[in-house]
C-alpha cells in the first residue's frame, strides 16, 4: 500500500489510532501497516478465506476494517509474548451490531471478529501445550 493510501486511511481514524494523523514520522504508520498485514496474512487468512465476503476482498480492505475496529475500540492491538496481536474485546460483537454505518457489512465484520477470537483461542491452546 502506498504512503498516500496509508495517509488517506489514517485520516478517517478518530479514536484510538487518531494520533497517527499527527505523526511527522511516516515510519510509525508504515510499521502499524506492516504489523497488521503480517497478522492478517499469517493468523487470520485460514479463517477469512472460508468467508464468501472476505475471500473476495483484497488484503488492504481487511487491514482497513481491522484497523477501523481498533480505532473505534472494539479490538485491541497489544503485545503478547513478544508479538503484536489483535484481540476482540468482550463487547465487540455487540458494538458491531449497534453501529448503523456497519449495518450493510455486519455479517463480514462479525466474521472478522470471530476470526480474531478463533486466533486467540488457538494461541491460548498452543501456550498450554
Amino acid at each position: 500500500m502506498s504512503l498516500s493510501s496509508l495517509r488517506e486511511l489514517s485520516s478517517h481514524w478518530t479514536g484510538r489510532l487518531a494520533h497517527y494523523n499527527t505523526h511527522r514520522n511516516d515510519e510509525h504508520l508504515n510499521a502499524l501497516y506492516e504489523e497488521t498485514r503480517r497478522f492478517v496474512g499469517l493468523h487470520l487468512e485460514n479463517d477469512l478465506c472460508r468467508s464468501e465476503y472476505w475471500s473476495r476482498v483484497p488484503l488492504h480492505r481487511r487491514l482497513a476494517v481491522l484497523l477501523y475496529l481498533v480505532d473505534q475500540g472494539a479490538v485491541e492491538w497489544t503485545a503478547r509474548n513478544g508479538r503484536h496481536v489483535f484481540l476482540a474485546l468482550p463487547n465487540a460483537e455487540d458494538w458491531v451490531s449497534h453501529q448503523p454505518e456497519l449495518r450493510p457489512f455486519a455479517k463480514p465484520t462479525l466474521e472478522l471478529v470471530a476470526a480474531l477470537r478463533h486466533d486467540a483461542a488457538r494461541r491460548a491452546r498452543s501456550r498450554r501445550s
